[in-house]
């Protein structure tokens, strides 16, 4: 009597890689993805990891496949699709079969449309805040060191992933991505992940709170001084406080991207 033939463990970590989605966690400074990233980890089934090996190897891939008669300068597009696709995986291979992962890191804002093409089912989730108020707080923090002109301008601490949300926002794959603003995050966490389940597909956990930091009264605004200084992003104008100064997920109606911004009142 033959034996059935086992499935070889080559073709289970085939099946793993197809049955596992990768999500991917960054945003602005200050704004919270720290905190987001501990509450999924509440959920036993997300496998999620900050600041992981996972963007140093892709970009050492990528860079190694640029580079002219480099180390790895002859492979063709599908392997080195296949290959980035394999990093991640491989960073992450410690999870469980049924796992869903999430990476947490600020540096992949730049890489999002590449990523996009790679992961067709990954989704994307922002973590955003007033950029003024960062601005203010990390000037304060320095003594002055960094200004807020510094801060917010293209190449800034701000200002260069405020430029990356934005090209985000208006991209292709603009419908996979979630935004949530860290104040709407504190004032209603529990509307927020599950806002969060519903957008992924997922089925909706219990968190627990209580490790958040306190909400910021409503009433806390920047000072218009210093709003005027650092509302102008790419320009180099200064304005009076208008439409074009808020923040650009707030003049980003057009987009298809699904955001959770502070509710009005």
């Amino acid at each position: 009597m033959r034996r059935a033939v086992q499935v070889t463990s080559k073709d289970h970590i085939l099946k793993v890689m197809s049955l596992t989605r990768f999500h991917f966690v960054a945003g602005l400074p200050k704004s919270g993805a720290r905190y987001f990233a501990s509450l999924l980890a509440q959920n036993s089934r997300f496998c999620v990891s900050s600041d992981s090996p996972a963007h140093s190897v892709f970009c050492h891939l990528t860079e190694a496949w640029a580079q002219q008669d480099g180390p790895l300068s002859f492979v063709d597009a599908s392997t080195r699709t296949a290959l980035l696709r394999a990093s991640m995986d491989a960073v992450h291979h410690g999870r469980a079969m049924d796992s869903v992962v999430f990476d947490n890191n600020p540096e992949w804002l730049p890489h999002m449309a590449s990523l996009a093409e790679l992961f067709p089912l990954s989704r994307f989730i922002l973590l955003v805040r007033d950029p003024a108020r960062i601005a203010a707080e990390m000037a304060q923090e320095t003594g002055g060191a960094q200004t807020p002109a510094a801060l917010m301008s293209d190449h800034g601490v701000i200002g260069k992933p405020v430029g990356c949300i934005q090209a985000a926002l208006t991209s292709k794959a603009a419908e996979r991505l979630l935004l949530i603003d860290y104040d709407r995050l504190l004032s209603d966490p529990e509307r927020v992940m599950n806002a969060m389940y519903s957008f992924l597909g997922d089925v909706v956990f219990t968190h627990d709170f209580r490790a958040l930091p306190p909400a910021a009264p409503r009433a806390q605004r920047m000072p218009m001084g210093l709003a005027r200084r650092v509302a102008a992003i790419g320009d180099g104008t200064r304005r009076r406080i208008q439409k074009n100064d808020l923040p650009i997920w707030r003049r980003s109606s057009g987009s298809a991207a699904t955001m959770l911004l502070p509710e009005a009142g």
